[in-house]
C-alpha cells in the first residue's frame, strides 16, 4: 500500500476542498498558477503519475477557448483597443480569460487528484463516517464499478457496428455513429442495472440499518491537526 493510500480520506478530501477554495477566490493569475504547481509536485511527490491528466488537456483547451471568447466578447474592462461594429474588445479581456483559465485549470486538476488519490471504498467509508446512510453512501462503489462496465459495453457496441461495415475510426464518424450507438447502449445499461437490483436484493441489501465492513477509518492525531491548518487557512484567506 502507498503512503497516499494509507492517508485517511477525510484529509484528502479537505486538501482538495482547500485547493478548490483557493483558486476560487485568488484575485491574481500567479497564486492560480501556484495552486497548478502545488498540486503537480504534491502528485509527483506521493504518485509519480501525471499521465492521468495528459486526457484533461482537450477538454481545459476547449473550456479556455470558451472562457476566451466570452472575455473577448462581454469584458469592459479597461480601454478599447480594437471594434468592428457591434464587436468591441478592451484591454481588460485578456487577463480576466487568463485568470478564468488558471482558475478552471487548477479547479478541475484538484478535484481529478481526490479522485485518483481516493478509492471509491474510501469514499464510501467518509460519507458512512458523516452520517450518510451506507445505502446512499455505497452508490459511489456502484458508480465505480457501472461506469467502466459501459465503456467496455460501448466499446463492443462501436467494434461490432465496424465488423458491420460502419466506419467507426476518428472523432468525426464517432460522433456520426452516436444515434446508432446510443439505443443498444441503453438496453445495456438498463439490463445492467436490472441485473444489480435484483442481486442486490437477493443478497438482502439495506434490510439491516447498520452494515458493518472489512475496512474502519481512524483518523490519527496529525491528520486531524492538519483538516484543522488547512481550514484555518482557508477561512483565513477568504475572509481576511
Amino acid at each position: 500500500m502507498s503512503v497516499i493510500e494509507k492517508i485517511d480520506p477525510r484529509l484528502k478530501f479537505v486538501w482538495c476542498v482547500t485547493l478548490i477554495l483557493t483558486a476560487l477566490t485568488a484575485r491574481n493569475m500567479l497564486m492560480a498558477i501556484g495552486i497548478i504547481a502545488l498540486i503537480i509536485l504534491t502528485d509527483c511527490a506521493f504518485t509519480q503519475n501525471l499521465k492521468k491528466y495528459k486526457i484533461l488537456l482537450p477538454v481545459i483547451v476547449i473550456v479556455a477557448s470558451q472562457i476566451l471568447v466570452i472575455q473577448l466578447l462581454f469584458c469592459r474592462e479597461g480601454q478599447l483597443v480594437w471594434q468592428w461594429g457591434v464587436l468591441s474588445v478592451y484591454s481588460g479581456a485578456l487577463p480576466y480569460a487568463a485568470l478564468g483559465i488558471f482558475r478552471t485549470a487548477a479547479v478541475t486538476l484538484a478535484a481529478v487528484q481526490f479522485m485518483t488519490w481516493t478509492s471509491a471504498v474510501d469514499v464510501t467509508l467518509m460519507l458512512i463516517a458523516w452520517r450518510v446512510p451506507y445505502r446512499y453512501a455505497m452508490l459511489t462503489v456502484i458508480a465505480a464499478r457501472f461506469l467502466p462496465l459501459m465503456k467496455k459495453e460501448y466499446q463492443a457496441i462501436s467494434e461490432s457496428q465496424s465488423v458491420r461495415g460502419v466506419p467507426s475510426e476518428g472523432i468525426v464518424n464517432k460522433i456520426k455513429n452516436l444515434p446508432l450507438t446510443l439505443m443498444p447502449l441503453l438496453y445495456r445499461a438498463i439490463q445492467h442495472a436490472s441485473d444489480i437490483a435484483l442481486s442486490m436484493e437477493l443478497k438482502g441489501y439495506s434490510r439491516n440499518p447498520q452494515r458493518t465492513f472489512r475496512k474502519q477509518l481512524h483518523l490519527r492525531s496529525w491528520e486531524a491537526i492538519s483538516m484543522s491548518v488547512l481550514g484555518l487557512c482557508v477561512a483565513a484567506f477568504i475572509f481576511i
